[in-house]
């Protein structure tokens, strides 16, 4: 029996040296673990803000933070900046609406007016695309014995429209990785 009390008295010694090892945190390591809590609740709060809940029961949860209120929002809105997509511009919206709600930073205007750059654009390229490319298509596909008012060329898959759209892509997306990162510097 001693030498299952000795087991026993060894288990609760070594139970009693981890809590205390927990119970004496740092103070920084408290702060860490507090900070990600915040950024937790900041990731889940931006995931069901895209997925619908709107603005006014954002800020609702966001009472349960009083004193950590900046911090979460921070947290949401650097979550929801990562999550913006130029091919994407209704969503791309409904972030700029919470980036503008909780922060009011002039970013948010700078960041759609890049969104609605490169939406015009695209437009202009692929109706300039349509008549350039369109018409040597149709002139191809004539020369190989097919017309006609349904014959309709596929200049989405040509390699000059896809050289176009992602040169394209690729200028604007670094304007707006750069604008993200001087709100993130907020």
């Amino acid at each position: 029996m001693t030498s299952e009390n000795e087991k026993l008295k060894s288990a609760l010694e070594i139970a009693l040296e981890r809590a205390q090892k927990l119970g004496g945190m740092s103070s920084e390591e408290k702060q860490k673990l507090k900070d990600e809590k915040l950024e937790s609740v900041g990731l889940a709060l931006s995931k069901r803000y895209l997925k619908g809940l709107p603005i006014r029961d954002v800020e609702m949860e966001l009472t349960k933070y009083k004193a950590d209120r900046k911090t979460v929002v921070r947290y949401l809105l650097s979550y929801l900046v990562d999550g913006i997509d130029m091919n994407e511009p209704d969503t791309a919206e409904r972030i700029l609406e919470a980036v503008q709600h909780f922060s009011g930073a002039p970013t948010a205007e700078k960041i759609r007016s890049i969104i609605n750059e490169y939406q015009s654009a695209m437009k202009q390229a692929w109706q300039k695309s349509q008549e350039t490319l369109g018409a040597a298509k149709i002139k191809e596909l004539k020369q190989m014995g097919i017309s006609g008012s349904a014959v309709m060329p596929a200049i989405e898959t040509s390699a000059e429209w896809q050289r176009t759209k992602q040169k394209l892509n690729s200028d604007y997306k670094k304007r707006l990785d750069e604008t993200k990162l001087l709100f993130q510097a907020l």
